[in-house]
């Protein structure tokens, strides 16, 4: 009889990296475990860009549910809840945390397993230094996309150049602030088309008005059609875990231009497969240099980000890790 997994998530009516980390999970292991996803919502009200199944997913009822079971979770805010099921009330639950971003705050409510997943090295380093994890009770485990096998990317060379900001539209993406600071200082031979949905959308929307330097998509699925036709893409957050989004760009072989926040700096190499800059000022300059890349310039960035995919972000690699995590429990 195969050993019950349940993977965890009460916000599956949205899509973000969390929710992708926790379906490729889930399809890493279903082969060799019994594993449902279990969420509180209807599945009615699911996203339907999780593909999940009637039959693999459970509504959270009563926490008595997870009775001598393994459970992935993926919210910090539930750590607390666990630690009374098994400690007061003998549930014999074995968890296994996923510490999806750098956090801080709630100290005392985070009582962290035996058994906790980092994506990154900020995030081992904000386990230890900020929550005091021991370092024996950490894996790092890389996140990942499947390999699509994409056409090499394109050199377009044609103006505007253009960049795709995919990502939830809020305050931790600062879509909002980079339209309020790059106003005045970017060229018109760029362009920047945010993707996504989130309670800054209609702000986003009245700032960007008519200008044509900024375009507002809307939710969207075809992710990596999007990328493939986009030039670079750009991400610039106030903090991050390892975005999935930069994987994704790595796999298309398409340029990045990022931040140095989370595991950013370990997807994007500054001058190799993108560009890293930490102000508004180094962020508008590099924009509006795009334009000045040589076609061999950006088709080795191109190149390279493939090559720094296929090294670590693979759903290969990823599976093996998380197989091998589970056995020992």
């Amino acid at each position: 009889m195969k050993k019950k997994i349940y993977s965890f998530n009460s916000e599956l009516y949205k899509v973000t990296g969390v929710q992708k980390v926790m379906m490729d999970v889930h399809r890493a292991i279903q082969d060799e475990y019994d594993a449902k996803i279990v969420g509180t919502i209807p599945f009615e009200r699911i996203h339907t860009d999780h593909h999940i199944m009637r039959d693999e997913y459970i509504r959270l009822l009563s926490p008595f549910h997870f009775y001598d079971s393994v459970v992935i979770l993926h919210e910090r805010k539930f750590l607390l809840l666990f630690w009374l099921l098994n400690h007061l009330l003998f549930q014999k639950i074995k968890l296994v945390y996923i510490h999806h971003n750098t956090l801080f705050g709630h100290k005392l409510l985070s009582i962290f397993p035996k058994h906790v997943v980092a994506i990154s090295d900020s995030g081992i380093q904000n386990l230890t230094e900020y929550f005091h994890v021991p370092t024996r009770h950490i894996t790092k485990i890389y996140n990942c996309v499947k390999d699509i096998q994409p056409e090499p990317h394109p050199y377009r060379g044609t103006l505007p150049v253009t960049l795709l900001l995919p990502a939830r539209i809020n305050e931790q993406k600062q879509q909002t602030e980079i339209v309020r600071n790059l106003k005045e200082r970017l060229s018109e031979n760029v362009k920047i088309c945010f993707v996504g949905t989130g309670p800054q959308c209609e702000e986003l929307k009245q700032i960007i008005g008519t200008d044509k330097r900024f375009e507002y998509l809307g939710y969207r699925s075809d992710i990596y059609s999007l990328l493939h036709q986009a030039d670079f893409m750009l991400l610039y957050s106030r903090h991050e875990g390892l975005p999935i989004t930069l994987i994704e760009a790595d796999m298309m072989g398409t340029p990045v231009i990022c931040n140095n926040v989370g595991g950013n700096e370990e997807i994007v190499k500054d001058g190799v497969n993108g560009f890293v800059v930490n102000d508004w000022a180094q962020l508008a300059d590099r924009l509006n240099q795009l334009s000045q890349l040589t076609e061999s310039q950006y088709l080795s960035m191109s190149e390279a980000g493939r090559n720094l995919y296929k090294q670590n972000f693979t759903f290969e690699s990823f599976q093996k890790d998380y197989l091998s995590l589970l056995s020992t429990l």
